[in-house]
């Protein structure tokens, strides 16, 4: 029996969850795991909620229902799921299953079988952000023990020279449910003195966590080289909106670990646009960031998700001026952005529908399935599936303009070769029908066929 997974999104959450499932198939009698899943005869997609993703997810099911085997079973897990359970379940051929339903062992047996120099040492989000439906999603926050987190950077220490320590979605609360109070702190200082010859990076650390003990623990090993702390905004008003952690309450630290630690990494998240962010509050934020605190930042424009407290504010900013404000940030700061999904209202129905449609017309495997697997160019999942296509046709007409030395043409041959069948005679008949010399037709007609 061959199964895939396929996942919609690397955050933390989704790689956890993916090693968890291939820990319990590859333990399982009869089960081969494989990469492609054209023959898989089960496939299991984890979907992600976040922003865009919810109809990025929708077209990955889509391209899997095409593309699959027709007696395949095409499992729908994932964040998605709780939100639009009963939606998912009208389309044909699918099935729905809860995390829950897939999972068999605890957090504390999992494997990191997606190779990655990550140990996630949490599950779950304690924090109540009044813009986050995650809370909502992935329910109970969970620690792994301190001794099962020194296992897994045992079987990483030799072969890696920086470990992400981060939890799957929040980081600073370790220990709470387990000890009863944060030991982030404590953890990190034993992972030092276990191991000291490695760097670290601390990972989506709420600053409400930033505690003096872990102040110390920073300043005192150069060792530890980045931490991802996000701030979010700056505005006490659009804070406590946020039900965040006022700013004014840790920029002390943050002065104190740039000069204590001046080579230090910190980087940030920012939302623009919340609702009622006026300019000047907009300013105060871009003042803040001005200062040099961190070296990366990344900012999201804010998106009004259904079920969330801040949904339901007033003053929504217009898509219009979030985007602004987003592209002002990316322009000053080269920051990175996650912009809002501005379709949030659409049926994630009807994008499963237009992708199937859309899907039927376009080429169903472009790539061989070796090369499908190494680029990531399934046909449908690319945000840009008409531009997708033109890079790849309009990189095989340069290779064949330029190829005129039988060198040059046996070099053609091969690299043509990820191409399928199908997908070489397309290319040949828009060459073959289009504005080109006949001498580069005879040459792709050679190449191509």
């Amino acid at each position: 029996m061959k199964i895939a997974l396929v996942i919609c999104n690397d955050m933390h959450m989704d790689i956890a969850n993916a090693n968890i499932i291939l820990n319990n198939l590859v333990q399982t009698d009869g089960y081969e795991v494989v990469c492609d899943y054209t023959i898989a005869d089960i496939i299991i997609v984890l979907t992600c909620a976040f922003g865009p993703n919810k109809m990025y997810s929708m077209r990955v099911i889509a391209d899997i229902r095409l593309n699959a085997m027709k007696s395949a079973r095409v499992i729908v897990s994932g964040c998605l799921i709780k939100l639009y359970s009963e939606g998912l379940k009208n389309i044909p051929g699918i099935e729905v299953k809860t995390f829950k339903e897939l999972q068999k062992e605890p957090l504390n047996k999992l494997q990191n079988l997606i190779p990655q120099n990550k140990v996630i040492i949490s599950t779950g989000c304690l924090h109540k952000c009044s813009y986050c439906v995650y809370p909502m999603i992935v329910g109970k926050y969970k620690s792994k023990t301190v001794e099962s987190i020194l296992a897994e950077i045992e079987n990483l220490y030799e072969n890696e020279t920086t470990i992400y320590i981060t939890g799957a979605q929040e980081t600073s609360d370790y220990g709470v449910d387990l000890y009863g109070t944060r030991k982030f702190a404590t953890l990190m200082q034993k992972i030092l003195e276990k191991y000291p010859n490695c760097n670290y990076i601390i990972g989506w650390f709420h600053p409400a966590g930033l505690t003096e003990e872990l102040m110390s623990v920073i300043t005192n090993n150069k060792n530890i080289t980045e931490i991802m702390l996000h701030i979010q905004h700056v505005s006490d008003k659009i804070l406590y909106d946020m039900n965040r952690t006022q700013f004014k309450n840790f920029e002390a630290k943050l002065k104190a670990l740039k000069e204590f630690r001046p080579d230090l990494v910190i980087s940030t998240e920012v939302i623009v646009g919340f609702p009622g962010e006026t300019d000047a509050q907009f300013k105060e934020l871009v003042n803040v960031l001005k200062k040099g605190y961190f070296s990366d930042i990344g900012v999201a424009s804010y998106e009004a998700v259904e079920g969330t407290p801040a949904a339901k504010l007033p003053n929504q900013i217009s898509t219009s001026e979030k985007k602004r404000r987003m592209e002002y940030i990316k322009s000053t700061f080269s920051a990175t952005c996650y912009p809002a999904d501005e379709n949030s209202s659409q049926s994630i129905i009807d994008e499963y529908l237009k992708a199937y449609s859309l899907l039927q017309k376009l080429p169903q495997n472009v790539l061989v399935p070796e090369e499908r697997q190494k680029y990531n160019l399934i046909a449908g999942t690319d945000t840009n599936e008409k531009l997708t296509f033109s890079n790849h046709f309009n990189y095989v007409v340069h290779k064949i303009i330029n190829a005129r030395s039988d060198f040059d043409k046996k070099q053609c041959k091969k690299l043509f070769s990820v191409y399928t069948d199908e997908t070489k005679k397309m290319f040949y008949g828009i060459i073959r029908n289009g504005n080109f010399k006949p001498a580069l037709k005879e040459r792709a007609r050679y190449l191509l066929l």
